[in-house]
């Protein structure tokens, strides 16, 4: 939600930050303010929800379960839609209740510690927004099944209820979804089938997002099957007759990459059971705490992006319940960690196991950063966010990984290892200054100039132009490499290969600016023999850059596939 930020000193109070979890939408603080609470405040501090789904009409009944600490309140703003009724304040009707700036803010029985259940009615409108399937939506398979599907993003939980949306909160969920006779209904968590028509789910032990925890997935054509069983970790698909995506796969090849990922990063944090459903949705997949749905014609797609659409998508997602769930983002611009993780990884086991298919991946990366409109770790509100998310599939699993790989000791190994470290630890909210900060942990090198140069900024991002000459004196040749940017006077820390071709010979020489360089222009010497008749750039897409080497994949439009 956003709102007019003013500094602090013009509040009446700031109490200590210890007893603050975030800014209220009703106190409009700037994202680089400390969190404050405001006289009378309860912190929008919500430990877990209660959420009670009709399919066939809509109505959601929900309760948050707000800690109160000392010294208390009376009023808790949390974001909410337009339309909620029935509020309750602890079983009682609360005393006040206003709208303020796109949240809501009520009041009832002063509380000096303890819990806040806020209860609601609400009926949840079946649309979808901003370009995006958020929301609460049917449509039909290609069966002519029914699916429904209430889907939860970034800052959108509001859509459903009363919540507090900001990415960093995590919390624990009960889902009661009462559904057709018989309908197969996914929601996060243990679940159960408490009757034909009734499924209840339980995310008690690990919190979730609430970006990815706010999710209800049915349909009636789906046919339960138990397809993998790795060491007691399950992998239970829901498809419809016919459905393509667990016959496409390799049993040999998932149950390889789970023992990797569990080895690399520990137990599936949501129970040793993941569902995995094929639906007619618009996002290639997503990811929701022990589900994952989908696109059902993902066996049928061109392989454009990926070399296996399919075994790349559900790796990737898999990879989301560590790096996305169990560990969250502290901001909506920190996305482009969580997306650079998830694509990192299912890299580093496809470069293990299928090198050419890796390398598509790259190159897909290298497209997409090119063309980026936004630093990863911009400063800026990107508008409409959907744009800055999808580009951070290229641009953080290049800037943050690809080309550090080159530039630190240790190479891909020790950022494995920093990305460990960047993971563990309770659950909780990271940033993408957290992220450098394991890098640096790990390499033992200082990333900053790295990071200004490649990862923060604002406006357009800008991204470096090498020029090169290769001249033969006294029998000698030099290479000389000179890197440029719109940006005067900015010379990036980076390695870029440039490729020399003559009339037989092929020669790579790996040009090292360095971690902090001092100059654009570097000149070395070169052992090769005949004329020169062509120089390429980072012939295996390892820099982003605005040249475009013979071997890279023709440029095309960025990607309508969304992989999140």
């Amino acid at each position: 939600m956003s709102s007019t930020p003013f500094p602090c000193w013009m509040r009446k109070l700031c109490v200590a930050a210890a007893l603050a979890t975030l800014c209220l939408a009703a106190a409009g603080c700037d994202d680089e303010a400390p969190p404050v609470v405001l006289p009378g405040e309860i912190p929008a501090n919500v430990r877990a929800y209660h959420y009670a789904f009709d399919l066939g009409t809509r109505e959601a009944r929900s309760t948050a379960y707000l800690d109160v600490a000392a010294p208390g309140g009376d009023c808790v703003t949390l974001d909410a839609p337009t339309g909620v009724s029935e509020l309750r304040w602890n079983d009682t009707a609360p005393a006040h209740v206003e709208p303020v700036d796109g949240s809501l803010r009520v009041c009832g029985e002063p509380l000096s510690e303890g819990q806040l259940a806020l209860g609601s009615r609400f009926l949840v409108p079946e649309q979808t927004y901003e370009y995006t399937p958020v929301g609460f939506s049917r449509t039909q398979d290609s069966a002519g099944n029914p699916f429904s599907y209430l889907l939860g993003w970034v800052e959108q939980c509001d859509r459903f209820g009363p919540c507090n949306d900001a990415p960093a909160s995590q919390a624990h969920f009960v889902f009661d979804v009462v559904h057709a006779d018989g309908e197969h209904t996914l929601c996060p968590g243990r679940r159960t089938q408490v009757s034909v028509t009734r499924t209840r789910c339980e995310l008690l032990e690990t919190p979730a997002p609430t970006y990815s925890a706010f999710a209800i997935a049915s349909n009636p054509g789906w046919r339960r099957s138990e397809w993998l069983d790795v060491d007691g970790t399950k992998l239970i698909f829901f498809e419809t007759q016919g459905g393509r995506l667990a016959t496409s796969l390799s049993k040999a090849d998932i149950a390889d990459f789970l023992r990797w990922i569990q080895g690399l990063l520990g137990p599936l944090p949501y129970g040793p059971e993941l569902r995995i459903a094929g639906a007619p949705t618009q996002w290639l997949g997503m990811e929701h705490p022990a589900n994952i749905i989908l696109r059902d014609t993902l066996p049928e797609l061109p392989n454009r992006e990926y070399a296996d659409m399919t075994r790349h998508v559900l790796m990737h997602e898999i990879v989301h319940q560590w790096a996305g769930n169990r560990i969250t983002l502290e901001r909506a611009n920190d996305f482009s960690w969580k997306e650079g993780i998830a694509e990192y990884l299912t890299y580093v086991h496809e470069l293990s196991k299928w090198p050419a298919d890796a390398a598509r991946t790259r190159a897909h990366w290298d497209r997409v950063a090119r063309t980026a409109l936004h630093y990863p770790g911009t400063s800026d509100t990107p508008v409409p966010f959907l744009v800055f998310a999808g580009e951070t599939y290229g641009t953080g699993s290049m800037l943050f990984f690809v080309q550090l790989e080159d530039l630190l000791p240790g190479g891909q190994a020790s950022i494995v290892r920093a990305i460990q470290d960047f993971l563990s630890g309770p659950p909780g909210a990271r940033s993408v200054a957290d992220l450098q900060a394991a890098l640096e942990r790990e390499s033992g090198e200082d990333l900053d100039d790295y990071f200004d140069a490649w990862v923060h900024g604002t406006g357009e991002a800008d991204w470096p132009t090498f020029q090169a000459d290769a001249v033969r004196s006294d029998g000698a040749l030099r290479l000389t490499v000179t890197q440029s940017a719109l940006q005067p006077g900015k010379v990036y820390p980076v390695k870029v290969v440039i490729r020399l071709k003559g009339a037989t010979q092929v020669l790579d020489v790996a040009v090292d600016f360095g971690l902090h360089p001092t100059t654009g222009t570097l000149t070395v010497p070169v052992v090769f023999s005949e004329e020169v008749t062509s120089i390429g750039f980072d012939p295996d897409n390892r820099v982003v850059s605005w040249n475009v080497s013979a071997s890279q994949l023709p440029l095309e439009a960025p990607p309508q596939h969304w992989i999140f």
